[in-house]
């Protein structure tokens, strides 16, 4: 009996299909050449890759998860020492004003310090300050990010 298989929507017998001067490689159709090709070693080197790449993906949707986790327990723990401020001030009868006075500040995950530098370069990038556009974000860029979302109210 003769298998009728479907034919891909790339070219399988041509290797030279696929653009290797793109800046962005088609995974997808690399994939798809390699599942239909008639040499056994790339057909299971595709299967692999395949498999690798949803274990990645995995992967990746865990740390976004554990990131916003992270996140929404600093805001956790900001609303608490504030909470624990404000009692400390009522029990003393010190007043509103020592309550915003004392707060400890809780260390940013690393998700929140890359999302804070992403912002502080664009902010950069808009008013004209000289930034780096990869690698760590200067001090003094941080510094007038911070002092700009914060109405310039920063100590």
């Amino acid at each position: 009996m003769i298998e009728i298989v479907p034919e891909p929507v790339i070219d399988t017998t041509d290797p030279e299909s696929i653009d290797a001067h793109d800046d962005v490689l088609d995974v997808d159709a690399l994939l798809a050449w390699g599942a239909a090709h008639p040499t056994a070693t790339i057909r299971t080197l595709a299967e692999r890759t395949a498999q690798g790449l949803a274990r990645l993906a995995e992967h990746r949707a865990r740390a976004r998860a554990v990131d916003a986790a992270q996140a929404r327990l600093i805001e956790a723990q900001l609303l608490l020492a504030r909470a624990e401020a404000g009692l400390r001030a009522a029990k003393n009868g010190t007043g509103s004003a020592a309550a915003l006075t004392g707060v400890p500040t809780v260390d940013p995950g690393p998700a929140q310090r890359r999302e804070e530098g992403r912002r502080a370069r664009a902010w950069a990038a808009s008013t004209g300050l000289e930034c780096p556009a990869r690698g760590i974000v200067p001090k003094h860029v941080l510094d007038a990010y911070r002092r700009r979302a914060n109405g310039g109210n920063e100590a």
